[in-house]
């Protein structure tokens, strides 16, 4: 009787064990199904950061902002595909429209040559919907010289002349080479500068007036030693006509 008594004691108490355990690992169930179901927000305070690359994303995981090292600028997106960025890599800010494209950013870079003369940039630029940039504002040096200032372009749509330059690019040199050339060209692949304002590589203060083929044809400057001049040019770049009056064969063109 007695070790009944004991064996009923004893799974008596399993049971109480078991019960707790399950009960306690409702309630470790449940708080992780309410902290799963509520949504968190994680708040980071830093003194100081080392980093090479920043993606600031939507919640979907898109891009909406980069900041990065030369190492780590991503390439550019257009109508959702990757490219590739011509040039040297450099560091900066790349931004993103709502679908993901690129559409403008900023970057910077500055070293000196074998002369000890600066080789240096500072470029922000803002890019058409689906296309390349459309207004820049940038300060560059190279060669002993500086120029500073706001341009504004004309571009067509990347997917007018992406193809175009690729098949220019594979086809072997010759007049099929040089046609697809000009198509790409024709379909707006060429960036053209239709307007300068800022400080020339001559040192002169100028807003300069170019046409849809990007030739300068109103020249407003004032050189270094004070003198203005406003100068109208033909499609040859030729002045015909310069204020005040001058002998416009002659006239200087300082860009």
């Amino acid at each position: 009787m007695n070790q009944q008594q004991e064996l009923i004691h004893q799974l008596s108490r399993q049971n109480r064990l078991l019960k707790q355990t399950l009960g306690v690992s409702a309630a470790g169930l449940a708080i992780l199904l309410l902290a799963a179901a509520k949504p968190t927000e994680n708040h980071g305070k830093f003194s100081e950061i080392d980093v090479e690359r920043i993606n600031i994303v939507t919640p979907e995981g898109k891009n909406e902002m980069v900041i990065a090292n030369h190492l780590r600028v991503p390439e550019p997106i257009v109508d959702g595909k990757p490219g590739k960025r011509s040039g040297p890599q450099r560091p900066g800010m790349i931004f993103y429209n709502a679908l993901g494209d690129e559409n403008g950013g900023f970057i910077f870079d500055g070293k000196t040559d074998e002369k000890g003369r600066a080789i240096s940039g500072m470029h922000l630029s803002m890019d058409r919907f689906g296309g390349d940039q459309q207004l820049s504002l940038g300060h560059y040096e190279s060669g002993g010289t500086m120029e500073s200032g706001l341009n504004i372009y004309d571009r067509g749509l990347k997917k007018d002349y992406a193809d175009l330059y690729d098949a220019y690019d594979k086809a072997p040199a010759g007049p099929e080479k040089d046609a697809l050339l000009q198509k790409w060209k024709d379909a707006g692949g060429q960036q053209t500068n239709r307007l300068f304002v800022g400080k020339t590589r001559g040192k002169s203060s100028a807003i300069i007036l170019a046409d849809a083929k990007g030739k300068p044809r109103i020249m407003m400057l004032v050189t270094p030693e004070g003198k203005p001049t406003l100068n109208f040019l033909d499609d040859n770049g030729k002045v015909t006509q310069s204020l005040p009056q001058t002998d416009a064969g002659t006239a200087a063109v300082a860009k």
